[in-house]
């Protein structure tokens, strides 16, 4: 009997892939091909194997007017997310306390990017560019994030007696994994549609 104990955590999510120096597979935007995405010393970056096509993590601010209200005399501080007013210095606001009209300056700061959505749509959150590996099994998707998740999937799949580390409670890399997926009327399916994507880059 095949067996297989489940790893902690959950490993195969987009943060903890880019934090460990590893690189998710999706289609290029430009030819569809192979690429990757990485997390290097000039942020987060996509680049194709296939065309060479590189793409930056786009910039990303927010923007806030704050000051002393004239007539309340109180402080806020508050988000601009009109993008016309967010091109100019100064912004006239109304007074969160006192529903006062003032004008005050407008401040633009980096947003916070140390730490990203997961995946969504079988797509990644930063470019939002489709996975490379990603099939369907009877209109329900099937995907992996790189090759050591679909080796993953394959073990875990196949196994026939799945095991979580000894006296753990906490969750384990199956916990993302579809149920659809999990379930033993399905298990020849899908492992015959892992292996064909294990394929499609050799």
């Amino acid at each position: 009997m095949e067996r297989f104990i489940d790893p902690l955590g959950l490993p195969f999510g987009f943060y903890a892939i880019l934090r460990r120096k590893e690189q998710v597979a999706v289609k290029c935007p430009k030819c569809t091909g192979l690429a990757y995405i990485s997390k290097g010393e000039q942020g987060v970056v996509v680049n194709c194997t296939a065309c060479f096509h590189q793409e930056k993590e786009p910039e990303a601010y927010r923007y806030t007017a704050s000051g002393v209200c004239a007539v309340c005399e109180r402080w806020f501080n508050e988000e601009v997310t009109d993008h016309k007013q967010q091109t100019h210095k100064a912004v006239r606001i109304a007074c969160p306390h006192c529903s006062s009209v003032n004008q005050v300056p407008i401040r633009k700061l980096a947003a916070y990017s140390g730490c990203y959505l997961d995946f969504r749509n079988e797509r990644d959150p930063i470019f939002q560019l489709e996975l490379y590996y990603l099939d369907y099994f009877r209109g329900k998707p099937v995907w992996a994030a790189n090759r050591e998740h679909l080796n993953y999937l394959i073990s875990y799949i196949s196994a026939e007696l799945r095991e979580k580390p000894a006296a753990v409670i906490k969750r384990t890399a199956s916990h993302s994994v579809p149920k659809y997926m999990k379930e033993a009327k399905n298990r020849e399916a899908i492992v015959k549609l892992l292996h064909k994507l294990q394929r499609i880059d050799m």
